[in-house]
């Protein structure tokens, strides 16, 4: 049986802290990927949808908090913006030692396998990480898979950097690449929105899993909050209208 190796949830930080330069929290201002079904993503008419967004929304609701949530910023500039405090919260992303020195998490609220996309047409089997060395293979550029596989791709892995994220897919079709290691909803829609799922083949078994969380700038003035979103979230997976409010946006393959 094929091994996944399992990624520890970090421990939840329930202290209250603030920014050198907080101020009062009137308006959670967000940040995320724009194309990660079901976490965060901009639909037909570029509107922020997502459970994350949704989770924010209502938290912001509840707090009488204004939300601004910009998925159109690119990922590298919202973490600088992030690290700056010049946003609040990045609505979804995996931990990192690196970030979480920098960045204070939140307790997860949804989980993504990361997943190996082929050609349908040239397969090779995948029971784990290993079995991609010696293999030509494609990542999205900017963001992080975790500290296992992002050290991993770097000392043992033959793997460029593609910049267009929602395209990655097209390097399988044209044989640039043996494989493309992507988010298992991540790769499912741009499969269902490419209608390409007769040319890519997904392997079942997923290299890693990965609790996704909301990551908060330290400067934030909502940094004190966390504790209280905590809450909310352990309410929602409480419940189940978490396990609902995802279903929602869940990719559809034809």
């Amino acid at each position: 049986m094929a091994k996944v190796r399992p990624v520890p949830t970090p421990p939840v930080i329930t202290a209250t802290r603030r920014g050198p330069n907080a101020e009062k929290c009137t308006k959670l201002r967000a940040s995320g990927a724009g194309g990660w079904e079901p976490v965060t993503y901009l639909d037909d008419r570029k509107v922020a949808r997502g459970v994350g967004v949704d989770i924010l929304q209502e938290f912001a609701g509840k707090n009488q908090l204004e939300a601004e949530i910009d998925l159109s910023i690119p990922w590298n500039r919202g973490i600088l913006m992030l690290a700056n405090g010049e946003i609040d919260v990045m609505a979804g992303a995996y931990f990192t030692l690196e970030r979480d020195a920098k960045f204070l998490y939140s307790r997860p609220f949804a989980s993504d396998d990361v997943m190996v996309f082929q050609n349908a047409s040239h397969t090779f089997d995948v029971n784990e990480v290993r079995d991609l060395i010696h293999r030509r293979g494609a990542r999205p550029q900017g963001g992080s898979y975790g500290d296992f596989l992002d050290h991993y791709a770097t000392d043992y892995l033959d793997i460029i950097f593609s910049p267009t994220g929602n395209r990655i897919l097209d390097l399988l079709i044209n044989q640039r690449v043996d494989y493309v290691m992507l988010g298992r909803y991540d790769g499912l829609a741009n499969i269902a929105n490419d209608r390409i799922a007769d040319q890519i083949h997904m392997v079942e078994t997923p290299l890693v899993k990965n609790p996704v969380m909301f990551m908060f700038s330290r400067k934030s003035p909502c940094l004190e909050l966390v504790p209280q979103l905590n809450h909310f979230i352990a309410e929602l997976e409480k419940t189940g209208r978490l396990m609902e409010m995802t279903e929602i946006h869940l990719p559809t393959v034809p």
